[in-house]
C-alpha cells in the first residue's frame, strides 16, 4: 500500500539533530503536507475559515489548529475536566491486538441526534466515526451568506479534522493489547530516556526526522510523488484505520523483544531505524489523505 521502501525514510534521521516531540510537531507536519498539496483554491478556502476563529487557544492558521483538539481536550470548561470527558476517546479507536472488531472499538458506530453537531456528539466514540462525521459537518463550505452559528461549527469541524486524520495515522492510536494503546508497556534504548511505547512512537522516532515541523515537512512533501498521492487517497478512514492497525501491530508489537525482569523492553537499532521509517510514511500518508478530503477528493 505504500509505494516506497522504508529504507529510504532512513536517510531522514542519519544526520538529524533533535526534534519537538510528536505531540505538536507531527501534527503541524501533517498539517503542512497538506497545504502543500492542497490546490490554491482550496488553501485559501480553509485559511479564511481559521481567520476569524475567535477561539484563543491556537492560532488561526491550519498548521497552529492542528494541535487546537489537544488544547480543547486539556482545557477545563467551568472548573471542570468536561471537554477531556466529551472528547478524550475520539483521538483514537481501540482495535484489539488478536481480535479487531472495528464495530466494537467505535461503540457501534453511535448516530448523531438529529439536529446535533459533531462537536457535541456522545462521548462514547472513536476517531474513525469523528473524521466522517467532521468530514460530512463541512460540507457544503460556509460562504459570505453563512450564519455566525453555522461558521463556528464549521471552524470548529475543521479543526477537529486537521487533528484527527493526524491521530488516525499514529499507529498506537490505532491498537490496544490490554495496554492502554502501549501506554503501559515500558521501553528504553541507547541514546533516549526510558518510556512508554506510545511515547516513543509519538514522540522518541518522529523527534529523528529533523529539527523542526516546517524542515520535516519540507523534507517529506518532496519525496511524496504523484503515484503515491493516487494510492494513498483511495479508501475511507475506516480502511486507514485498518492500516494503521496492521502497521501497530506487525512494526510496533511483533518486533518486540522478549521483556527484561522487570517487564520492560529495549529496543535494538534495528528496531529503532525501522520505526523512525515507519513514521516518516505515516506522517506522509496522512498529510496527502487530509488534503483529500479537504478538496473532496478521497475516495
Amino acid at each position: 500500500m505504500r509505494g516506497k521502501c522504508v529504507a529510504g525514510a532512513l536517510l531522514l534521521w542519519a544526520l538529524a539533530p533533535a526534534a519537538h516531540a510528536w505531540g505538536d510537531t507531527g501534527h503541524e507536519v501533517v498539517a503542512r503536507i497538506a497545504l502543500h498539496f492542497l490546490s490554491p483554491g482550496a488553501r485559501a478556502r480553509v485559511e479564511a475559515l481559521l481567520a476569524d476563529d475567535p477561539d484563543p487557544l491556537t492560532a488561526h492558521d491550519p498548521v497552529s489548529a492542528a494541535v487546537w483538539a489537544d488544547r480543547y481536550r486539556d482545557s477545563p470548561e467551568n472548573g471542570r475536566r468536561a471537554n477531556y470527558q466529551q472528547t478524550h476517546a475520539w483521538h483514537f479507536v481501540d482495535l484489539e491486538r488478536w481480535h479487531p472488531d472495528l464495530a466494537r472499538a467505535c461503540h457501534g458506530f453511535p448516530a448523531l441526534p438529529p439536529g446535533t453537531p459533531a462537536s457535541r456528539g456522545p462521548a462514547a466514540d472513536c476517531v474513525v466515526d469523528k473524521i466522517e462525521q467532521f468530514n460530512a459537518e463541512l460540507k457544503p463550505w460556509p460562504g459570505a451568506d453563512t450564519s455566525p452559528e453555522r461558521r463556528a461549527e464549521a471552524q470548529r469541524a475543521l479543526k477537529f479534522l486537521i487533528h484527527f486524520v493526524g491521530d488516525l495515522h499514529q499507529p498506537l492510536h490505532a491498537i490496544d493489547d490490554h495496554d492502554r494503546g502501549g501506554n503501559e508497556k515500558r521501553v528504553n534504548m541507547a541514546g533516549a530516556h526510558a518510556g512508554t511505547l506510545h511515547h516513543y512512537w509519538d514522540d522518541v522516532f518522529v523527534q529523528r526526522l529533523g529539527p523542526d515541523d516546517a524542515a520535516i515537512a519540507a523534507t517529506l512533501s518532496a519525496r511524496i510523488t504523484p503515484a503515491n498521492v493516487r494510492a494513498w487517497q483511495r479508501g475511507t478512514p475506516r480502511d486507514w484505520a485498518r492500516e494503521s492497525f496492521d502497521t501497530a501491530r506487525t512494526q510496533a508489537y511483533d518486533p518486540l523483544p522478549p521483556p527484561d525482569e522487570r517487564g520492560h523492553y529495549r529496543l535494538s537499532p534495528d528496531y529503532r531505524d525501522q520505526a523512525t521509517g515507519i513514521v516518516a510514511l505515516q506522517l506522509e500518508e496522512a498529510g496527502v489523505r487530509l488534503a483529500a478530503l479537504l478538496e473532496g477528493d478521497a475516495r
